[in-house]
């Protein structure tokens, strides 16, 4: 009985009376299409460790409507859908904005949701915990009764399994986006879930127009200071492409990445030694971290690891970082690059931007 709650797969006959009506038009994310039938919506996610295959295919049938009989291949999918369980607080983020937090009934990691109304119903029970990302709690997924489970997808990921369960797992690749406009655009793929597609196109034009108009501040003869980026975790340390959207973070806020020839869109492990070597001298270092407690400084930096003292950007103070315990980051820095934009136009040409107050970087004292 708990199994084939959310979606199920439609039957593979060929569709013979129903014609396009028209697409989602997407400007600038690469990992979606969104097409639209008289009787369905199509929804495809490109695979993106190669885009030449498709990793998902969602048939979205209107939850009004007597099930169209003649559907293509893909998880079949009614909306907008009532039961929401969600795998990282980014989604929740989006949630927020389209006005639909009341959907969400379940989570991952509720420790790392930020947004009060999604808290208070952790709180009181209305929210379902659903454990530890990478190993979710099978049980609870199963019982949540969700029309969907929304993942950030992985080569291996894990939560397949649950698509085997009969739970519509719906992956959200926005995470391996080439830019940050990329990033953000994925809130239409997720307001097609919800019948929120006009709404979610206004939120994105209005972000679409701030992020260009930051990116206009830079004058093509600006000197490019250099910057890397994160820390390391244990023995490795995980360095974003130069095709990956913090790699295009920074070109659009007029510095120069350390790591600019790594032309990738995802991530690479590499050893203290080998980020040392070709980030040394950079002028910049900026990273994420989470600290309940307080803010990082540059002492509890080198005692985290003594070495870190030796990169120049250290010694001169250039050190910037976003605690993301204290601020919501990772919920709203992907849905509002123009301001992520804007804080680090600030750090590295602050003559630009003379009186502006970050909102997520701060300078490590």
């Amino acid at each position: 009985m708990l199994f084939g709650v959310g979606c199920k797969p439609a039957e593979k006959k060929p569709i013979s009376d129903n014609k396009t009506v028209r697409t989602t038009k997407v400007k600038y994310a690469r990992g979606f299409i969104i097409e639209h039938y008289d009787y369905y919506t199509k929804v495809t996610v490109r695979n993106p460790w190669d885009t030449t295959q498709t990793l998902e295919t969602y048939i979205l049938v209107p939850r009004t409507n007597k099930m169209y009989k003649k559907l293509p291949a893909g998880q079949v999918v009614k909306v907008p859908v009532k039961r929401v369980g969600l795998c990282t607080s980014i989604f929740a983020g989006q949630y927020a904005l389209l006005g639909t937090l009341d959907k969400v009934v379940a989570v991952s990691e509720p420790q790392y949701f930020d947004i009060p109304e999604i808290q208070a119903r952790i709180k009181n029970n209305t929210i379902i915990d659903l454990g530890i990302t990478a190993t979710l709690n099978t049980e609870k997924v199963l019982t949540s009764k969700l029309d969907i489970l929304v993942i950030s997808p992985f080569e291996l990921s894990v939560n397949d399994r649950f698509a085997s369960n009969g739970i519509c797992v719906v992956k959200d690749a926005s995470y391996m986006e080439n830019s940050p406009l990329g990033r953000t655009e994925w809130i239409k793929f997720e307001a097609a879930f919800l019948n929120k597609s006009d709404k979610a196109d206004s939120l994105f034009a209005a972000v679409e127009k701030r992020y260009i108009s930051r990116c206009k501040l830079i004058p093509k003869t600006a000197k490019r200071p250099t910057v890397f980026d994160d820390k390391k975790f244990g023995n490795s340390w995980y360095i974003a492409g130069a095709k990956s959207y913090i790699g295009q973070f920074y070109k659009d806020a007029g510095a120069r990445y350390i790591f600019d020839d790594l032309n990738i869109s995802g991530s690479v492990s590499l050893s203290f030694e080998k980020v040392y070597q070709r980030a040394v001298n950079a002028d910049f270092w900026l990273f994420n971290y989470n600290n309940v407690q307080s803010d990082m400084t540059l002492d509890e930096l080198k005692r985290d690891y003594e070495l870190y003292a030796k990169f120049a950007a250290y010694k001169n103070k250039k050190v910037y970082a976003v605690n993301s315990r204290k601020t919501p980051y990772y919920e709203k820095g992907a849905l509002e690059p123009d301001v992520v934009l804007s804080d680090m136009i600030a750090i590295f040409h602050p003559e630009l931007m003379p009186d502006y107050k970050p909102q997520y970087y701060n300078q490590l004292p």
